[in-house]
């Protein structure tokens, strides 16, 4: 895993497949309306996004089409990253972003933030978003 400091320079990430995950905190709680998954209430904590990026440009351009905060609302992310810019990049080429979310789970310091955040096309994850 390599990690990035925001503001990352999205020339620096890796321009192949892998996964990542972005970082952002709050400092009170907000409530987002991502789609359909209705209402969700966040925060306040540290948060932690899991994606994958295994299309064209890779990790490179899907973290620097996230980190722009702007333009249409694709992913349940972006409604948050319009509240909270990532703070941290985390890249890992080798696994996916479910083992990340499941590492996380079972470390015991990352919960759930809300159920389906990030994971509606996911089988095996409640959530791609986790709070610290």
């Amino acid at each position: 895993m390599v990690t990035f400091a925001t503001p990352v320079d999205p020339m620096s990430l890796p321009a192949g497949p892998g996964s990542y995950v972005l970082e952002l905190s709050l400092d009170r709680q907000i409530t987002l309306r991502p789609g359909k998954l209705g209402p969700v209430r966040l925060g306040p904590g540290l948060l932690r996004y899991y994606g994958s990026a295994r299309g064209a440009g890779g990790v490179r351009s899907r973290v620097a089409r996230h980190l722009r905060r702007e333009g249409r609302h694709h992913w349940h992310v972006d409604w948050l990253l319009a509240r909270a810019p990532a703070e941290r990049v985390i890249v890992e080429l080798e696994a996916g972003e479910c083992e990340l979310v499941r590492r996380d789970l079972e470390s015991g310091r990352w919960a759930v933030a809300a159920a389906g955040f990030g994971s509606s096309d996911c089988r095996s994850c409640p959530a791609h978003l986790l709070i610290g």
